[in-house]
């Protein structure tokens, strides 16, 4: 499945603005801080009828604000609403969120006003315990280690003053040092217990949720010279009103490297939508959304200066299901590896059936990568998920 041209002009929302202002010239910090927030299980039915779909742009930016982060642009599909971030990206859906923010974003402080904004605009009873802290269906917040963790701001240096902050808002909540505990090759997890008394969570403790996530350090130059652009580089996307240079070079990017390609969906036998969102920043760096089926998502962003080059890819794909078969989280990486070849990366799989095609064949994956070496490999029972976590290193 590959992306047309009619995606630069189909947006729900752009900021012709800030997408001519953005400077990625002092940008440095590629790994992203990931909150996702799931407010209740999917396809409850909340008494007021509105859901986080409901909240207006407007409320969105002020949220974002506080979060140093400002909304490039939006695709808004029958399931999803997925926005292209002044630094990453975040999906919105009805009853949950994903956030994901690279730089020195103050992620985790936007709590008090998502959840003011909330309850003012959607008239959600949030249940709470006597402590006043949110008890939710789940919640997760992860990172890789910082590259420069001394220029984060306040809370974000260290990961016990974040995990300390989570603890002020979440009930039933536990920290997690993944891998080597040293300053450049460990990921941190925070995740609640699931909320079984919240309305229909029995039902979907057997959804088939999964999300694999590729981090990668590193980076071959000439695959990160790809994502490079001066202000001088011109684009043969056709010139529209509605559009800007920026979106018309992410989309150029991700034709020549083939990112709109990584998953199959047996596109001749179904009607599956695909949405596509891209951004090429100045002078270098990219970031995507792409949606598929209306409700999944892939999400890749790069930063590839020379130094400290960096990219991401995460997914809630299904990948087994949408291929029919065809496909699996292999050969989705190594399309990913192909396009960028780190030095180094880290891969997590998150899945609630530890009997999942998908699951069982990840556990093995290393097997397949013969130029890599394996540094740690390592399985988690959390709750009513499993986490697979893997680090990687070429061979010299």
């Amino acid at each position: 499945m590959t992306v047309t041209i009619k995606e630069l002009t189909n947006h729900s929302y752009i900021d012709h603005e800030l997408s001519a202002s953005l400077d990625s010239t002092d940008a440095f910090e590629g790994p992203e801080k990931l909150l996702e927030i799931w407010f209740f299980p999917p396809n409850n039915a909340v008494s007021a009828g509105k859901t986080l779909r409901d909240i207006a742009m407007d409320r969105w930016i002020e949220i974002l604000k506080l979060v140093k982060c400002e909304v490039l642009s939006m695709k808004k599909t029958k399931e999803l609403d997925a926005f292209l971030l002044s630094e990453s990206s975040l999906f919105v859906f009805d009853y949950k969120l994903t956030l994901k923010t690279c730089g020195t974003t103050t992620t985790l402080f936007c709590l008090d006003k998502l959840f003011q904004t909330i309850e003012q605009e959607l008239s959600w009873n949030l249940h709470k315990t006597p402590d006043g802290k949110y008890k939710l269906f789940k919640v997760f917040y992860s990172r890789r280690c910082f590259l420069f963790p001394c220029k984060q701001a306040a809370i974000h240096q260290n990961w016990a003053d974040e995990v300390d902050y989570l603890n002020r808002f979440f009930d039933n909540g536990k920290s997690y040092s993944v891998g080597r505990n040293d300053k450049s090759n460990h990921w941190n997890l925070y995740v609640t217990e699931t909320d079984h008394s919240v309305p229909q969570a029995k039902e979907c403790i057997e959804d088939d949720d999964e999300t694999f996530e590729v981090l990668m350090t590193e980076l071959d130059p000439d695959c990160a010279n790809k994502f490079v652009c001066g202000p001088d580089t011109s684009t043969s996307a056709p010139a529209e009103p509605n559009e800007d240079k920026g979106h018309n070079l992410g989309y150029e990017m991700t034709k020549k490297t083939k990112l709109d390609e990584i998953y199959l969906n047996s596109s001749q036998d179904s009607n599956l939508s695909f949405h596509h969102d891209a951004f090429a920043f100045t002078p270098c760096g990219y970031s995507s959304n792409m949606v598929l089926d209306e409700k999944y998502y892939y999400t890749l962003h790069v930063t590839p200066e020379k130094g400290w080059s960096y990219a991401s890819f995460e997914s809630n794909i299904p990948v087994f299901d949408i291929s029919q078969g065809k496909q699996d989280n292999l050969n989705v990486l190594l399309h990913i590896l192909n396009v960028f070849q780190p030095r180094e990366f880290s891969m997590t799989f998150f899945t609630k059936n530890f009997k999942s095609k998908s699951f069982q064949k990840i556990l093995t994956i290393n097997e397949s990568l013969p130029e890599y070496t394996k540094l740690d490999k390592i399985i988690y029972d959390l709750d009513d998920y499993h986490l697979f976590y893997m680090k990687l290193q070429k061979k010299i």
